[in-house]
Order: structure tokens, then C-alpha cells, then sequence
């Protein structure tokens, strides 16, 4: 194992910046394929006032069952990593048929051997 310390770059945070767009596109699509495709087999989903949501399958069927916005936008407070792992937080808008909803997220990615990143980890709550 090295000690050293592998930076954080610009290019990691718009990785990051672009599996969010995934996420919310997928949301909007009802498509949870695309969603768990930028997800590890292990991903962990904690939503509210709900029991945590493991592996690939149980995600896939949460996202199956999760409601369709209309409207979906993200809005990033810090992305940070370093190494083989970061996380992004922010808030996100979603308007739904019997009204608008505001998250709060903490998202957890893990660089993956080819270089790319995926998450591992999606908590959120509504306001």
C-alpha cells in the first residue's frame, strides 16, 4: 500500500458533477438502469423514513417504485475527494404531481480500476 496521496481534480469533480446529471435524467426517465449503471454492485441507498436499501437488485427495485418528477434539478454545495473515494452534498428541487419536494444529499463515490467513478453510498432527506 502506498503512502501516497492522490490529488482530487478538476476533472474528478465533473466526473462526479456528471453521474449526478445521470441520476437526475434517470429519475425524470423512470429509467433505473441508467441510474445503477454509475453505481458499484454494493451501492447502499438511505433515503427518509426508510430502511437502507442494499445492493443492486433492492435499489432497482426501490427506483422501480420510486414516483416520476416532472421536474428534477441539482444544486452542488461541495464536491472533495482524494484517493479512491469522494463525495458530493447539495440540494435537490423535485415536483411531483401532488407538489414540489426539496433534498438534501450526501453522495459517496469510489474511483473504480479504470479510472472512472461510481457511488457507493446515496443519502438523502427532504426538507
Amino acid at each position: 500500500m502506498s503512502n501516497k496521496t492522490e490529488k482530487f481534480t478538476e476533472q474528478d469533480a465533473a466526473a462526479i458533477r456528471s453521474i449526478t446529471d445521470v441520476h437526475l435524467q434517470a429519475v425524470r426517465e423512470h429509467d433505473p438502469e441508467a441510474f445503477l449503471a454509475t453505481c458499484t454492485d454494493d451501492i447502499v441507498f438511505l433515503p427518509p423514513d426508510h430502511a437502507a436499501v442494499e445492493g443492486r437488485r433492492a435499489c432497482r427495485d426501490y427506483l422501480e417504485g420510486f414516483p416520476t418528477p416532472s421536474t428534477f434539478a441539482a444544486k452542488f454545495d461541495d464536491i472533495e475527494g482524494g484517493n479512491d473515494l469522494a463525495f458530493s452534498r447539495g440540494r435537490a428541487t423535485a415536483e411531483f404531481d401532488d407538489g414540489t419536494t426539496t433534498f438534501r444529499w450526501l453522495a459517496i463515490f469510489r474511483k473504480q480500476p479504470d479510472g472512472s467513478w461510481k457511488m457507493v453510498r446515496d443519502i438523502w432527506n427532504t426538507d
